[in-house]
């Protein structure tokens, strides 16, 4: 028993101590901080037209204790306010950030434990996303005075919690629709359709497909595929064979979702935690170009500004007999060199801009591509 207790703490030690590159999530933490502001400024506008939650009807959650113990008064709730906008600011810029993403979120909760009426799950999401992420070094990169060498490896435990949290979310949420028999049948999500139908409309889709929509077949149909969708997130993201094609349906999923309902930064939220994911693998390809062409230059200059997670290295080359005169080619993690539409497939699975034409790009040459080149190196 003792040697087995030993075993676990040292898989768990070897566990919490695992380090990896940090660049995607400055990323993420700056879309963070755009989320927190965005949300902490609809704060300051709800008071502003409607004045504080607490001199009108409100409802604390029940903590074993009067309300009115933990209730703000109208002037520290303006202070609230005012810090969580600011902290926002500094989590975007990355100053101090993991601090302010720490404070500002326990603001947040406090508010909605003060008034369960706010209480959404995608606030709730947004809240509990940023306390997790500031446990993960996401203030490394992508910060004001430049990123350091030496600090860009750090441990990555944090992460973990913030994918479990992802995963939790997709259970929680396709588990209770799978148990829920208005949801399996189409009730719920049929209503959603209807009421999408002119939203639809402005998208410019053909009028017959439109019309489909507002029917009880595609509510059944969406409801199995909605849930279908969540379990099979919850799993997929983890498991490097469907990792990157859980990550292009997530996408769409989630686009899908903004432009049926109202989920407030929910979409765009979870699009965005979806970096996590990522493989932290800091500049393992390298994208090499003919300098002395206008494309190559061109094409350079474009991953330049798109690489926000950093997954190539961009030098300019001489060309040489292997790459037959092309103007860009890519060297993978293994050695093996991709040019022409399999450069361009390459770019599309690790720029995320481009990323939603992977799937439909990677089917192309599926069906129609011949055998890159290949070198050892």
């Amino acid at each position: 028993m003792t040697s087995s207790l030993r075993a676990t703490a040292s898989r768990l030690l070897s566990w919490l101590n695992r380090s990896a590159d940090a660049s995607v999530l400055g990323v993420l933490r700056v879309a963070m901080g755009i989320f927190l502001f965005k949300s902490s400024l609809d704060a300051a506008t709800a008071f502003e037209a409607n004045g504080f939650f607490g001199d009108s009807f409100h409802m604390p959650f029940d903590l074993g204790f009067p309300a009115e113990r933990y209730m703000p008064s109208r002037s520290v709730y303006l202070v609230i306010v005012a810090v969580r906008l600011l902290l926002a600011v500094l989590v975007t810029v990355g100053v101090w950030a993991r601090p302010a993403l720490l404070i500002t979120s326990l603001l947040g909760l406090y508010v909605l434990v003060c008034d369960r009426l706010q209480f959404h799950h995608n606030r709730y999401s947004l809240l509990c996303y940023a306390f997790l992420l500031a446990f993960t070094p996401c203030d490394k990169t992508w910060a004001i005075g430049g990123e350091k060498e030496t600090e860009r490896v750090a441990p990555m435990w944090g992460v973990a919690l913030v994918k479990a949290q992802v995963s939790l979310i997709y259970l929680a949420s396709g588990g209770s629709k799978l148990l829920d028999p208005d949801w399996r049948d189409g009730t719920v999500m049929g209503l959603r359709l209807a009421g999408a139908v002119p939203r639809l409309h402005q998208l410019a889709l053909p009028n017959r497909l439109v019309h489909w929509f507002g029917t009880a077949s595609a509510g059944s149909f969406a409801a199995k595929s909605a849930i279908a969708t969540e379990l099979f997130l919850a799993l997929a993201l983890w498991l490097r064979p469907t990792r990157v094609i859980a990550l292009w349906w997530g996408l769409f999923f989630h686009l899908w979702i903004e432009a049926t309902a109202r989920v407030e930064l929910f979409s765009w939220l979870t699009i965005a935690v979806f970096a996590v994911f990522v493989t932290h693998d800091h500049k393992a390809r390298t994208f090499t170009f003919d300098s002395s062409r206008d494309k190559g230059r061109s094409l350079a200059r474009l991953v330049t500004l798109l690489d926000w997670f950093a997954r190539f290295e961009i030098k300019a080359w001489a060309p040489d007999a292997l790459t037959g005169g092309h103007s860009v080619v890519i060297v993978r993690r293994d050695g093996s060199r991709a040019t022409g539409v399999y450069a361009f497939l390459m770019a599309t699975r690790c720029l995320p801009l481009l990323f939603p034409l992977w799937a439909p790009t990677a089917f192309l040459v599926w069906l129609f591509g011949k055998e890159p080149i290949r070198v050892n190196e």
